[in-house]
């Protein structure tokens, strides 16, 4: 079902791509009638975006929690198996795994299937707008390409590092949590013992660690975000310096312009998914590392 919604999303974004050229052509042409029919095809096309749209979400969301539901009870089954908790306990080895069997598998499952659909969804994409954007200009087509590699290729240079310090961010949440557990847990001997001034140095401790880490991780998402930016404000440039003297020529209509930005920034859209998710690829690779610990 889901892959069928993805078809017809873009299936009705490319319809919504003539339906955009012939609206702007109308306007141009001073058509009223043409301009009147092409947006009620336009409130028609809208409509069952919104359906397809609000449809997949609930199928994705319901998936999302029945791969959820399985995982956790397969990783319950081993870390209760053999008492195989307590080991991992007194080696010590493993911190948190509390955490990597409760939020870990959550963010592992949705996000895997996220990500799963975004490929099929960016396949898709590619074969529906590759033909719009050639048949409108090839070199827009090939522009589009190079440009998606190099933006890619740059994201991934720029926010390499960022995938060790969402690792390290997550275990140091879990700590920070684990020792205010602590002493939630133990509050009658703390203060039995008047051991508050040691408890207070051990939790400013975490959060020192987890500041400092967090910072790291700002810097980098800083310098990330100048570029990223950057990239998608010419996404909006790039349709109209090829295809605007072609229409100053009269070798295509005024509406072919604003088809060719519709067509390329989907298909930049599904060219640069490294680019426009490489936060969520980071945090979604520290996540599967810490699960590959676990199982």
């Amino acid at each position: 079902l889901l892959i069928a919604f993805l078809v017809i999303i873009n299936g009705l974004n490319v319809i919504h791509t003539y339906v955009g050229r012939d609206f702007m052509s109308a306007i141009e042409h001073r058509d009223h009638a043409g301009f009147l029919r092409m947006a009620w095809i336009f409130v028609g096309v809208f409509a069952l975006s919104t359906i397809a749209a609000v449809a997949f979400r609930y199928l994705e969301e319901r998936l999302g929690l029945l791969w959820r539901n399985w995982q956790t009870r397969q990783v319950l089954d081993l870390y209760l198996d053999r008492q195989a908790y307590y080991r991992l306990e007194e080696e010590g080895e493993l911190p948190n795994p509390d955490q990597r069997i409760s939020e870990d598998i959550r963010t592992f499952t949705t996000s895997t299937l996220s990500f799963v659909l975004m490929m099929l969804n960016a396949s898709i994409t590619v074969i529906a707008f590759s033909g719009v954007l050639w048949s409108i200009s090839p070199r827009l087509f090939v522009i589009a390409v190079l440009y998606a590699i190099a933006g890619s290729t740059l994201t991934i240079l720029v926010g390499k590092r960022l995938i060790g310090l969402n690792s390290r961010q997550l275990d140091m949440e879990a700590n920070f949590r684990s020792e205010l557990l602590t002493a939630r847990e133990n509050a009658s001997s703390i203060a039995l013992l008047y051991r508050e001034p040691h408890l207070h140095r051990r939790l400013l401790a975490r959060l020192d660690d987890l500041v400092l880490n967090t910072r790291r991780m700002i810097s980098i998402n800083r310098r990330l975000g100048f570029y990223t930016n950057g990239y998608n404000y010419l996404i909006q440039l790039i349709p109209a310096l090829i295809v605007a003297p072609m229409f100053m020529d009269g070798s295509v209509s005024f509406g072919v312009i604003t088809q060719s930005a519709m067509a390329f920034a989907a298909l930049m859209g599904a060219f640069s998914l490294a680019v426009t998710q490489f936060q969520s690829i980071s945090s979604y690779a520290a996540v599967l590392g810490r699960l590959e610990r676990l199982v």
